[in-house]
C-alpha cells in the first residue's frame, strides 16, 4: 500500500493521439498485420484512450505473431518523445500473449531496434525468451513499461507473439498509450487537496423530509474484467475503488525552464524542451486527452499508485521571484 502519498509526481501522456490532433499523423499510419480484429472491433479504437472499451483482435488457439505498426512521420531523431508504453485493460495473462517494442527508419524494418523495457507495472521480462526487450505480464488488467531508444525512431511497431506456441484465447485489449514520462522538479506544497465526487448519485427529498436517491453509477468502469488499476490471474470482476477522485496540487518556486519551453513558438521545441507547458498542458490538448498520473515516480503499486485522470483547470502562473513561477494543477478522474 502507498496510501497515494503524493512525493515527486510523474505523468505519462500519449504521444500518438497528439501527433494526430496536431496533424502529424492519420489514423492511416496505424496498421495491422499478421491478425485481424473480431467484427465490432476496431484497430484505430485501440488508441482512443478509452481503457473500459474493449477491442478483441482474433488470437484464440492460433500461434501468429503479428504487429501493430505506426508511422508517426517524424524523421528528426531529436524530436522523439516516446519513452514508454502502457497497454491498458488487457487479457494477456489469460490469453498467453507478451509483446515487445520495435523501432526503425526503415518501413519494412530492415534494420530494427528492440529497446530493452524497464518493468513499471505488471510487466517482466519475457517468459519465452527470457529477455528483457519482451513485457510478459503476469496477469490480466494492465502493463506499463519505459525504454530508451535515440535514434531510427520514424517507425514503431507493438510486436505481439505466443509464450507457449499457441495463443489460449483471443487477445482483448482497452488502450494502448505510447509516449513520453514526465517527472515534475520537485514535490508540491503541502496544501494538497483530494476529494471524492459522486456525481452519478442524484438526491431528492419528500414533502415529508425523506430522502429518496437514484445512482446512475458509483464507480468507473472496469478495464476489460477486472476494475481500474488491478491486476489478477483471475477472470472474476473486480473493482472497488468508489467515487471519482479529484486532486488538486500546487508548486512553488518553479525554476522557468521547468515551466516553459526556451522558444514557445519553434515547433520543435514541444518534442525537444520537456517541462510542465509542453508535456502535460500541450501534450494533453489541455484537458482534452487522459493520461496517467502518478503519484511518486519511485513508488509503483499497481492497484494504488496511479490515477488515469484529465487536466481539469486552466493552469496559471504566477512570476513570485526572478526567473521563479508558482502554479496550481488540478485532476479529475477519468472513468
Amino acid at each position: 500500500m502507498t496510501y497515494q502519498r503524493t512525493l515527486t509526481p510523474r505523468i505519462y501522456t500519449d504521444n500518438i493521439n497528439f501527433l494526430l490532433s496536431a496533424g502529424k499523423m492519420a489514423t492511416t499510419d496505424i496498421t495491422l498485420s499478421g491478425e485481424t480484429m473480431v467484427a465490432g472491433s476496431s484497430l484505430i479504437e485501440l488508441f482512443a484512450l478509452r481503457p473500459t472499451n474493449i477491442q478483441t483482435i482474433s488470437t484464440a488457439l492460433g500461434s501468429a505473431n503479428f504487429y501493430v505498426q505506426i508511422n508517426s512521420q517524424i524523421t528528426t531523431d531529436a524530436n522523439v518523445d516516446n519513452t514508454f508504453i502502457a497497454i491498458l485493460g488487457h487479457n494477456m495473462y489469460s490469453a498467453d500473449a507478451e509483446f515487445r517494442v520495435q523501432i526503425d527508419d526503415n518501413s519494412g524494418f530492415s534494420s530494427a531496434n528492440s529497446p530493452a523495457m524497464t518493468e513499471v507495472v505488471n510487466c517482466g521480462g519475457g517468459a519465452s525468451s527470457g529477455s528483457s526487450n519482451y513485457c510478459d505480464p503476469g496477469s490480466n488488467g494492465w502493463s506499463l513499461a519505459t525504454f530508451s531508444q535515440a535514434t531510427d525512431n520514424n517507425y514503431l511497431r507493438i510486436y505481439f507473439n505466443s509464450i507457449h506456441g499457441n495463443y489460449d484465447d483471443n487477445l482483448q485489449i482497452g488502450a494502448i498509450l505510447i509516449g513520453e514520462y514526465f517527472d515534475f522538479p520537485n514535490s508540491p506544497d503541502l496544501n494538497i487537496s483530494k476529494s471524492y465526487e459522486f456525481d452519478g448519485v442524484k438526491k431528492l427529498q419528500s414533502v415529508g423530509g425523506q430522502t429518496y436517491s437514484n445512482a446512475s453509477f458509483l464507480r468507473g468502469a472496469d478495464w476489460g474484467i477486472k476494475g481500474p488499476y488491478y491486476n489478477s490471474t483471475g477472470t472474476t470482476p473486480i473493482g472497488y475503488s468508489y467515487g471519482r477522485q479529484n486532486l488538486d496540487l500546487s508548486f512553488s518556486y518553479l525554476a522557468d525552464t521547468n515551466v516553459f519551453p526556451d522558444n514557445r513558438y519553434n515547433p520543435n521545441q514541444v518534442f525537444q524542451s520537456n517541462n510542465i507547458l509542453n508535456n502535460l498542458i500541450v501534450k494533453t490538448g489541455g484537458g482534452h486527452f487522459p493520461f496517467l498520473f502518478q503519484f511518486d515516480k519511485d513508488t509503483a503499486t499497481a492497484d494504488d499508485s496511479f490515477l488515469w485522470c484529465r487536466l481539469n483547470n486552466e493552469p496559471k502562473f504566477s512570476q513570485v521571484a526572478h526567473q521563479t513561477w508558482n502554479t496550481s494543477l488540478s485532476f479529475r478522474e477519468e472513468f
